[in-house]
């Protein structure tokens, strides 16, 4: 299976955020979709987290709030993708 991107804005100072994060939920945007059409999609998901890059097999690019990019990517594994408007 190919490496998926994905990116999120964190709001905090990613200094404070821990490690490692389990089974949390947040917003991911797919950064390489299968459809074009979906490139900029947002979703909510529940993912495993880390700030080492080697930990999972996605990448996660972290954006400040006002959209200013990291320059260490963390990885991800999304488990799940949350419909919370159903």
């Amino acid at each position: 299976m190919a490496q998926k991107e994905y990116d999120t804005y964190v709001l905090t100072d990613p200094g404070t955020v821990p490690d490692e994060q389990q089974n949390v939920e947040l917003i991911v945007r797919d950064l390489n979709p299968e459809d074009r059409r979906n490139k900029y999609r947002s979703f909510f998901a529940k993912a495993n987290v880390s700030k080492d890059k080697s930990r999972y097999a996605d990448v996660l690019w972290i954006r400040l709030g006002r959209g200013q990019l990291l320059d260490e990517p963390w990885s991800i594994e999304v488990h799940e993708e949350i419909d919370k408007f159903a």
